[in-house]
Order: structure tokens, then sequence, then C-alpha cells
């Protein structure tokens, strides 16, 4: 990997992702989407066949099998959760990048969203709660944090540019 970018849900790791591998002409791997992939079903169905645990265990395989691939790594919300995972990021020796947007930023870029189980009835109070219980997961991976709230994707490649060689 050249770069990770962890953070909650819709902090913009997908999207600031794909906007790097564009402008330096990296591969990106999307976390979710490779689970998806390696499962054959998508993480809603994973979730409601057979639960978060087995779907964490699933990331985890999964994220051992890409830390070592090129290019630009958007992990999911939850992948830092796990001190196995925390490990595998840790040890890849590249950028960490931290996205955070605060919980009302957050419930606007989530909207109605059925793709993220997580999310599913979550108020922003319960988006801030959620947020708490991970602040330090990410923060122990972290190279750098960069806040989201007031900026565009492409503010934050710069941002992100900024702090890591391409």
């Amino acid at each position: 990997m050249k770069l990770i970018l962890i953070g909650f849900m819709g902090s913009g790791k997908s999207t600031v992702g794909k906007l790097l591998g564009q402008r330096h002409s990296l591969p990106v791997i999307d976390l979710d989407q490779a689970i998806e992939e390696a499962a054959g079903q998508t993480i809603p169905a994973i979730f409601a066949t057979h639960g978060e645990t087995y779907f964490r265990k699933l990331e985890h395989q999964v994220l051992a099998t890409v830390i070592d691939q090129p290019g630009i790594l958007a992990t999911g919300g939850g992948t830092p959760l796990r001190a196995d995972n925390q490990a595998l990021l840790q040890n890849a020796a590249v950028p960490i990048i931290h996205l955070r947007a605060n919980a009302k930023e957050t419930l606007s870029r989530l909207g109605n969203t059925q793709n993220r189980p997580l999310a599913k009835g979550l108020d922003q109070a319960g988006i801030e709660a959620l947020k708490k219980q991970r602040h330090q997961a990410y923060q122990a991976c972290a190279n750098y944090t960069i806040e989201t709230n007031l900026l565009s994707p492409m503010e934050v490649a710069l941002a992100i540019e900024a702090r890591v060689p391409f």
C-alpha cells in the first residue's frame, strides 16, 4: 500500500481514495467491496445472514490479503476496532490518514442509506456515541487526522497530498 484511509462511515474514505487513485494512477482497494466480492454477498446480506461477528472475521481475512498490495486502501468504518486489524494496519508501514466528520455532517452524508447495517436507525446522538466508542481505535492507527466537515473531496485529497509524498 501507498496510503491507508480510515474513519467512520460517511467520512469520505471511498470517495477520496478513488480521487487520489485517479490523480496518481494508483489502484484503489475499497475494503468493503473486496469483502463483498470474497463473500459473494452484499454487506447487509452478510450481516443479515451471519451477523457482525462473522463479518468482522471475514473483514480481517480480506484485510490480511490486500494489505500488501500496491495502491490506496479505503477501509471500512469498523476495520480498526479489532486489535488484529490494528496490528495489520500499523505494520503496513505506510501513512494512515484518519478522515473525520462531525455527527451532524455524517448523518447528512449517510442519508437514508440501506447499505450500512450499523447506521440503520441511528440519529445524530447515536452517531456521536458510536464515533466516541471508535475514536481511540482510529487514533491508535492514524498518522494524521483530517477534518472533512467543510471540505470537498478534492480539498481533502489536496490536504492528504500535502502530508504524504506520492
